[in-house]
């Protein structure tokens, strides 16, 4: 330099690029100063180089705007292709962002007279393609001017030199429609992408995607979302984030639909007014979010090659938490089994009608349990089995005894078989009652509704094919019995032994009669078993030394099926330590019981005895 161009004396380089090298040239006729731009392989140019030379300069040369470098001239001097264009003092955007960050208003009225300028050109059908902030040009007067259209596409015919499979453009602020290699299927929407990239660079200080190769910055721009702007920069107007967030979609059709649309958006940025692009959801930003990291992108379809610090420690933790929330899993299933196994410091056990054989023993557990464990262990009185099997499902109760019949539902387990009951069929002197076959047409006292006693009543009179319209019921509880109107005859299940028993028959106004159905009944009803009646158990009485024949069913010690190990354990040792009664049930009878669900600790207990060789 200089250099001799015909008109053109070429005097200092501009600046360089992937396919050219412009100078500052005289323009010796017109005694001005213009910018030549001229193939860097000069006179080597390949064919293909020349045509996309040519193919800029036509697209230039067709587009008069005031933001857009204007085309002189273009030609061939000394073998060299060139043209000439308007030389533009000042600097570029890209010089203007190194290092710094651009006042809001002041990038965004750069990138609104860029997307008039780019609308103009999209009206004359040219699409620019490679758009960046070195391309866009401001003068000392503070306007903008876009200048290289070398990878120009006119927009209704393919002129352009690339063809599909070519990613063209510069990786940072090409389109992702671009960077896979769809550069002919480029649309207004494409350039859209790129100015919104401009606009977040001007705002960053960086381009909204990075990579540290070539091939990674492409990937990262098909698969990886943008930031949001203002987590880099804080202080960017919400607005203005929202109008980048609307450029740099992935998908076309998600962005402004033309340059002219992204103009008039960034002018009601400019001027104040609200703008109409709406700001992704907090779910969305999430998502977007979550899926940058490569854990959670690969599950989502989505390739992660350059995860940001934050996103490697976010997965970093989250496969921490793989490992450890089994560990803390365990360990709390371990800490609740312990806390749901461990005795409590209130037990509250089920008793029965007073003066009872149930309310008897469950005072004694209660208070035997008391002396032994330190717990504060009482009794409460109830009207029977049925009352409280419901009290138990209901949590009220910790421990119930009740009558087989009684143990129903899979809520319910058994703590230990105490011992058998019996049922009496009683008549009266004065009730015409002599068998049970005669108890039609009469009235017959059952028991309380909640007692055990009520409930095989009922299930004898099914056996028998007693319907409950042919027979009165008397629901008064036994110690009622001898006050106003007598019934005719009563069926009590109770222990072997009880006293109301004995004094009623010793009164000498009733009579135990004989169940001989009692085959027959068991067969129907598994929880009733045929029995006897022994005279031992009821001395002077008239009992005869065969015993009466009748049906009897267990009484058992219940639990809800969740309750605490620790709590069965030490019931079932304060049971066995203490003679409640010579009818009570062995360990070794309870350890070979079948057909019932046991807890699993009883069960475990009962082993043991076995193994120990206890009785």
């Amino acid at each position: 330099l200089p250099f001799d161009l015909g008109d053109y004396v070429l005097v200092e380089v501009l600046g360089r690029g992937g396919m050219g090298i412009v100078y500052l040239a005289d323009q010796k006729e017109l005694q001005r100063h213009v910018a030549v731009k001229m193939i860097r392989s000069g006179i080597l140019a390949s064919e293909a180089e020349v045509r996309r030379f040519y193919t800029e300069a036509q697209a230039a040369a067709r587009l008069h705007h005031p933001n857009i470098v204007s085309v002189y001239q273009f030609g061939r001097r000394a073998d060299h292709h060139f043209f000439s264009m308007e030389y533009v003092r000042g600097t570029d955007l890209q010089k203007k962002i190194n290092g710094e960050t651009l006042n809001p208003h002041v990038a965004a009225r750069y990138v609104r007279d860029v997307a008039l300028a780019i609308h103009h050109a999209h009206e004359k059908g040219v699409l620019h393609r490679d758009l960046k902030p070195a391309n866009v040009l401001i003068d000392p007067d503070d306007h903008v001017h876009v200048t290289d259209f070398g990878l120009a596409k006119h927009i209704d015919a393919d002129s352009s030199v690339t063809g599909s499979g070519d990613a063209v453009g510069t990786p940072h602020y090409m389109a992702p429609e671009q960077a896979v290699g769809q550069s002919d299927r480029a649309t207004a929407t494409s350039d859209v992408y790129s100015m919104g990239a401009i606009l977040f660079a001007a705002l960053a200080g960086r381009p909204p995607i990075v990579g540290d190769t070539v091939m990674q910055t492409l990937v990262n721009v098909v698969h990886q979302p943008p930031p949001l702007l203002r987590s880099l920069r804080p202080e960017v107007p919400a607005d203005l984030e929202t109008i980048v967030a609307k450029c740099l979609e992935k998908e076309p059709h998600r962005r402004y639909g033309s340059a002219l649309e992204l103009a008039d958006e960034l002018d009601r940025f400019l001027i104040g007014d609200p703008i109409v692009a709406r700001p992704r959801s907090a779910p969305i930003k999430a998502f977007q979010w979550l899926t940058g990291v490569p854990l959670f992108g690969a599950l989502a379809g989505r390739r992660v090659l350059n995860a940001s610090v934050s996103h490697r420690r976010f997965q970093a933790a989250m496969l921490s938490m793989m490992f450890l929330v089994p560990v803390i899993l365990i360990s709390a299933l371990l800490y609740r089994n312990h806390m749901r196994d461990s005795m409590p410091a209130d037990v509250v056990i089920a008793g029965g009608i007073e003066d009872g054989m149930y309310n008897d023993m469950s005072q004694q557990i209660s208070r035997v349990l008391t002396q032994k464990t330190g717990v504060n262990a009482f009794s409460i009185p109830t009207g029977g089995s049925v009352e409280n099997r419901d009290r138990l499902l209901a949590g009220e109760f910790d421990l119930a005894p009740m009558q087989a019949t009684a143990v129903l539902g899979d809520d319910i387990c058994v703590v230990a078989p105490l011992f058998y009951e019996v049922i009496y069929v009683l008549a009266h002197q004065d009730g015409g009652v002599t068998s049970i076959d005669d108890l039609r047409g009469h009235t017959i006292a059952v028991g309380p509704p909640t007692s055990g006693s009520q409930y095989s009543a009922q299930l004898i009179f099914e056996s028998l094919g007693i319907k409950s319209s042919e027979i009165q019921l008397d629901q008064r509880s036994w110690s009622q019995l001898g006050q106003g109107q007598v019934p005719d005859a009563a069926i009590m299940c109770l222990g072997k032994g009880n006293a109301l028993v004995n004094q009623m028959l010793a009164s000498g106004k009733w009579k135990l009669l004989p169940i001989t159905q009692g085959i027959e009944i068991a067969l129907d009803h598994p929880t009733l078993r045929q029995m006897r009646i022994d005279a031992q158990h009821h001395p002077g009485v008239g009992i005869p030394e065969s015993g009466v024949a009748t049906v009897g069913t267990t009484a058992f010690l219940a639990a809800r099926v969740n309750a605490p190990g620790e709590l069965i354990r030490a019931t079932l040792e304060t049971l066995y330590e203490q003679a409640w009664s010579d009818d009570m049930i062995p360990k070794r009878i309870a350890a070979e019981w079948r057909g019932l669900d046991f807890h699993p600790e009883a069960r475990r207990f009962f082993a043991e005895s076995v193994a120990a060789g206890d009785p």
